[in-house]
């Protein structure tokens, strides 16, 4: 159900008491709700002469109703809220695997400077002005490749123009 009704309210109701104060002429209702919460309505009239318990009943109680449609409205909006979340929250889009920055290093490497690697030892770190330096073991000792590419400041790769690979031993 979409939608609060008078119904639906007093169906939540699961008992209500009355009291006459002592001035003789305001009454308070009280209703407890299924979940435990009371609602206090209250009616009085001017003149204690012209009170009427029966009227002063049905006012207290009218009022106490009015107070429950707004939280029975907030309630009814998180949950209709919760019901369209859910399906999202707990059955994700499958999504494509997105590659690591690592992982793109690797195949820039791969593809820009395959001659001068061997595949079985290398890693590939960051600098700190956001370059790419790839230590690879040749001849039994590391050498650095300077890539010609680098990071970019939202952590993907950029091609750096007119850089091209070179080694130093």
């Amino acid at each position: 159900m979409n939608k609060v009704t008078l119904e639906s309210i007093k169906a939540k109701i699961k008992a209500h008491c009355y009291l006459v104060l002592p001035d003789g002429r305001t009454t308070i209702c009280m209703l407890s709700l299924e979940n435990g919460y009371t609602i206090k309505g209250m009616s009085a009239c001017v003149d204690a002469a012209n009170f009427d318990i029966d009227l002063g009943r049905k006012y207290a109680y009218e009022d106490a109703i009015r107070q429950i449609w707004p939280l029975e409205g907030y309630l009814l909006a998180e949950r209709l809220f919760w019901d369209r979340a859910m399906p999202v929250a707990t059955n994700p889009p499958k999504t494509k695997k997105v590659p690591s920055v690592l992982e793109e290093a690797h195949k820039l490497l791969n593809e820009e400077i395959r001659a001068e690697m061997d595949k079985q030892s290398w890693t590939v770190t960051a600098k700190s002005n956001g370059t790419m330096v790839a230590a690879v073991k040749k001849r039994g000792r590391p050498a650095k490749v300077d890539a010609p590419w680098g990071l970019k400041k939202d952590g993907t790769l950029k091609k750096r123009p007119g850089r091209a690979p070179k080694a130093s031993a």
